[in-house]
């Protein structure tokens, strides 16, 4: 396994985190408005009860009024001031809590409205009759020529802020209107729950968030402690501790391995500095790796010293391998500020290793090989026999 892949390993964990805290989420989020849709449903079932209450209480007042007048309401109510003072009366008597203003219209041939009977008790703040009333909207003009009951929802922070006008009819005619402005509160309990679902809800995610960042940290700290023990910090690539530790407890049952070693490194050292050679150290490292494959691994063993273990390869395509290798570190120069460094190497392959036998044995071959191809005239690949 090469250090790409196991970043991408951990990459995945991370995915996983994240995936598994939006599943978490999105459950409390689906959750919590399944809840707030029943509750909504429950409160407009409420509503429509109180609204049709409302329709029978008025309906009841509207034929009580037509009956005491004899179906002359306008006309009586206009010219008998006892009349007016009882029709108000039972106003009053039916204005129960949640009814703010309970109150009597009506309009004359110009469409202008104003008032005929009001509940309210302070004679400073109660319409008088024939007093202009302002309507908003076309709720009363609706009610009146439809003659039918008419509501209009507010946009209010409570539950239920209504208006209802609700038409007196006499003779197929509608004379006046019965308006109502209404405010009722969800019930004390269903508030309850709801504010308890609130912040139940708002705990999950709140324990969902903590538990992605305490597991996203605690996967950051293993992969900068794996990379700490695993990973060499210039090159990049797996050091021995890797080989050691990881590598060799999972050896396929024949693999390959490849010693590649930096030609004349110690002089390119001397000559340009220990910055050149960390540069060419790194950049060989890079041409390596990058044909190696995922299932494989590249060591960088110790000093200019590269191990490069494979598996499913023969011996002809594990010198084909070889030299692919070669040829990808000679093919440019490296390049370290203004210095242009031509760099080879040589290669010792032990293509028929197999886990049943020691790892140093088959260690010490591919060394050989690399032995072989430096007494060669090095820029070149050995086989071990």
């Amino acid at each position: 396994m090469s250090q790409e892949q196991t970043r991408s390993i951990m990459n995945i964990k991370i995915v996983q985190l994240i995936i598994l805290l939006l599943v978490i989420l999105s459950v409390s989020f689906v959750s919590y408005a399944e809840y707030k849709d029943t509750l909504k449903e429950t409160t407009d079932k409420l509503n429509k009860k109180i609204i049709h209450f409302h329709f029978e209480t008025f309906s009841q007042l509207s034929q009580i009024y037509l009956k005491d007048t004899n179906k002359h309401f306008l006309q009586d109510v206009k010219q008998n001031q006892d009349l007016r003072d009882k029709f108000e009366d039972m106003l009053r008597l039916i204005r129960i809590s949640t009814i703010q203003n309970l109150f009597v219209i009506t309009r004359n041939d110009n469409s202008n409205y104003y008032f005929l009977l009001d509940s309210d008790k302070n004679s400073q703040t109660r319409a008088n009759i024939l007093e202009p009333f302002n309507p908003l909207g076309d709720l009363w003009d609706k009610s009146y020529a439809l003659k039918q009951p008419e509501v209009y929802h507010h946009n209010k922070n409570t539950d239920l802020w209504i208006t209802i006008a609700y038409p007196i009819v006499e003779n197929n005619r509608t004379v006046a209107i019965i308006g109502a402005d209404i405010s009722h509160d969800l019930d004390l309990n269903m508030q309850t729950q709801l504010h308890n679902f609130s912040t139940f809800f708002i705990w999950i995610m709140l324990l969902a968030l903590l538990w992605f960042v305490f597991s996203y940290l605690l996967t950051l700290y293993f992969r900068k402690k794996y990379y700490e023990g695993y990973i060499d910090p210039l090159t990049k690539i797996y050091n021995r501790k890797y080989l050691y530790d990881i590598l060799l407890k999972k050896l396929s049952r024949r693999y390959q391995l490849f010693m590649v070693d930096i030609d004349l490194f110690k002089t390119v050292n001397d000559t340009y500095g220990h910055d050149a050679g960390d540069a060419i150290l790194k950049e060989v490292a890079k041409r390596l790796n990058s044909l190696v494959r995922d299932e494989d691994s590249i060591i960088r063993f110790g000093g200019e010293e590269f191990l490069i273990y494979t598996t499913k390869l023969n011996q002809k395509q594990s010198i084909q391998f070889a030299e692919r290798l070669r040829k990808n570190v000679k093919k440019d120069p490296i390049i370290y500020k203004d210095i242009k460094c031509f760099i080879t190497v040589s290669i010792g392959i032990y293509p028929d290793a197999r886990n049943d036998m020691p790892f140093d044995d088959m260690f010490k071959k591919a060394d050989e090989a690399l032995y072989m191809a430096k007494l060669s005239g090095r820029d070149c690949v050995k086989v071990a026999q």
